[in-house]
């Protein structure tokens, strides 16, 4: 079973200068996916002016995956010291009591626009340091490139439980099948651009969970940039 989620169905929050698109609402109980898919139980798409930042209060019960798409950011996680991220950077964050992110005052100044997802952690997770890792254009353009995995497989983040998250640009014309073996699930979400599912159009925004499906299979109408999710 496919079910789509419109990115007009996502929930818009601004405070100050920051703005973000919720699209899993924990505070609307009509919503299907009020609680998130599977293990991911938040993704967020956020957009920072220069100069602002945020807090995120986290917990032993979840960890964090940061994706700058545009812009720069440095993010500090509990005590440790700040680590810059910049374009195509992902960053894993495990447990701590916060992280903090801001975005440098830079001339011309631009907004930064990034994407967090929450991820529900498995029982006694193991301790991993907060890892960064770089994924280029290049390195993602017409294929699946896996950025984060259980063991971090092909030099992707290792995130320590049973998610497997792929980013990838697509020209007009790519067709893309990912498998999902047993009984996993996945989460399509398009970053930018308009893809065809099925009969279905996803556009910038958009997402869909995919359940007892034998694959993730979709093609490009124009460039376009996605994230996929494959989830336990």
């Amino acid at each position: 079973m496919i079910r789509l989620q419109k990115s007009g169905d996502r929930r818009f929050v601004r405070d100050g200068a920051l703005k973000m698109w919720k699209t899993f609402d924990p505070a609307n109980i009509t919503d299907p996916f009020q609680r998130g898919f599977r293990t991911l139980e938040s993704f967020d798409e956020v957009s920072l002016p220069s100069g602002t930042g945020f807090k995120i209060h986290l917990d032993a019960n979840h960890d964090v995956v940061t994706y700058v798409r545009e812009g720069e950011l440095l993010v500090r996680n509990g005590p440790q010291g700040v680590g810059p991220l910049g374009p195509g950077c992902f960053q894993h964050s495990n447990p701590q009591p916060w992280m903090i992110s801001q975005v440098p005052i830079i001339s011309p100044p631009h907004e930064t626009h990034l994407f967090l997802s929450s991820m529900i952690s498995p029982p006694n997770p193991s301790e991993l340091p907060n890892v960064v890792k770089q994924f280029p254009f290049a390195d993602r353009h017409g294929r699946l490139r896996l950025v984060g995995s259980p063991e971090g497989k092909n030099n992707s983040l290792c995130l320590g439980h049973d998610i497997y998250m792929y980013s990838s640009f697509l020209e007009k014309g790519h067709h893309v099948v990912h498998e999902l073996h047993g009984t996993r699930g996945a989460w399509l979400h398009v970053v930018e651009g308009l893809i065809r599912l099925e009969k279905e159009n996803l556009e910038t925004g958009d997402g869909a969970s995919f359940e007892e499906e034998k694959a993730v299979s979709f093609t490009a109408h124009q460039p376009s940039e996605i994230l996929l999710f494959d989830l336990a």
